[in-house]
């Protein structure tokens, strides 16, 4: 016989499922701070293969989003704040758009229509959710110079976020 689990046990199973959350948008398992970022592979708009270990040499806010994403639609003026403020002093904003295959013209003209002045690259197979452990989008991590992860957050940005204020902080101390 099924059974239908009564609202208590429901309401168990959601509080074991919520402890399972970190804060500021870390997960158990997958990349976390301190470590090396994974090896990933996207397209730029012109369709030139490049990876995360192409920009080698400078600190990288790499941002996982998508054109039929609210959140993101939100949180793109607040990277190009970033990209404006930090872009002189050595930050590479990359934005990675997740859309299906065959959007490109969407991207571009979603991307223009907010006015956003840094990269864009395109994901189509999907693998950057799955590399760096996001559940959703959208999903930012800075990356030092030497390509070790320095912040990670599932959700919007905002350039007033106090831990990617902080992140920013030590990798341009003065800024």
């Amino acid at each position: 016989m099924n059974r239908v689990p009564a609202p208590r046990s429901l309401l168990v199973l959601l509080a074991f499922l919520a402890a399972g959350c970190l804060p500021d948008g870390q997960s158990r398992g997958g990349v976390q701070v301190g470590q090396e970022a994974p090896g990933f592979q996207a397209q730029t708009l012109e369709g030139e293969e490049v990876t995360l270990a192409d920009y080698r040499g400078a600190p990288v806010l790499l941002n996982i989003w998508a054109t039929w994403c609210p959140p993101c639609r939100v949180e793109i003026p607040e990277l190009q704040k970033l990209h404006e403020s930090h872009g002189p002093l050595g930050l590479r904003v990359v934005g990675v758009s997740i859309d299906a295959a065959g959007a490109q013209g969407d991207v571009v003209e979603f991307a223009a229509s907010l006015g956003v002045g840094y990269e864009i690259l395109l994901d189509v197979p999907g693998r950057s959710l799955p590399t760096f452990a996001f559940h959703g989008v959208p999903g930012t991590l800075l990356v030092d110079a030497d390509g070790i992860i320095r912040w990670k957050h599932l959700g919007p940005v905002t350039a007033q976020d106090p831990a990617l204020v902080a992140a920013l902080e030590e990798i341009f101390p003065g800024a």
